[in-house]
């Protein structure tokens, strides 16, 4: 697990939220079409459908969507399982608020109820420097 991969997790929070609004977006429209044929005077006739290019066009982008969404769920899942591993539960606390809860060093600081705000983040990089 790298530092970038660890900085992704916010990112990958707020892009699954989109995709799954996105692909709940297009499963809710429809595929009917409906057009008035004039057919003479004062004559027309409703007619109705489904528009099978759009249908085909909805589907195969809402595979697209999905596949992008397992995709951030399943790199979601991997920065969760190597904080998870990390053995000192301090660590695991500070990668947890750092990370998962995206809190500035300031904020760690009061949450670990450190002194100083380098004191997390001293702990952090040294993790980082031993383990990556």
């Amino acid at each position: 697990m790298t530092k970038e991969e660890l900085i992704q997790y916010c990112d990958l929070k707020n892009e699954i939220e989109k995709l799954e609004k996105r692909i709940e977006k297009i499963k809710k429209q429809s595929n009917l079409v409906a057009d008035v044929v004039q057919n003479g005077y004062k004559k027309h006739a409703i007619v109705k459908g489904i528009d099978y290019i759009r249908k085909h066009k909805l589907d195969k982008l809402e595979v697209v969507l999905q596949e992008r969404h397992d995709k951030a769920l399943q790199m979601q899942t991997d920065i969760e399982t190597y904080i998870n591993t990390i053995p000192k539960s301090d660590i695991r606390q500070i990668f947890e608020h750092r990370y998962i809860d995206n809190m500035n060093w300031l904020q760690i600081m009061h949450e670990m109820r450190y002194n100083e705000e380098s004191t997390a983040r001293k702990k952090h990089d040294r993790f980082l420097e031993e383990n990556l």
